[in-house]
């Protein structure tokens, strides 16, 4: 049985890298409780595109990618940015 998701871009970053792309998360999820979840060790991105941090040289382009949660330093939505 498939679950309904939402998309959301977010921004990941590693210790030297830093990710962009697509968490899916569940219906009405919030990126914060989908992070809580103990049975979750890798949160799946897709269209991934990652960068060399500190900078912005990209490095990998792919479709999907697992990134481990202990890996990360923060994470936030990626938000429109207005002029």
């Amino acid at each position: 049985m498939r679950t309904e998701q939402n998309e959301v871009e977010a921004k990941i970053f590693l210790r030297d890298c830093w990710i962009e792309g697509m968490v899916h998360l569940p219906q009405g999820g919030r990126l914060t409780d989908y992070l809580a979840l103990a049975e979750r060790q890798f949160i799946p991105v897709t269209n991934a595109r990652v960068f060399r941090y500190p900078g912005d040289e990209l490095l990998h382009e792919v479709a999907f990618l697992n990134v481990n949660k202990n890996s990360i330093q923060y994470i936030f939505p990626k938000l429109e940015q207005t002029k």
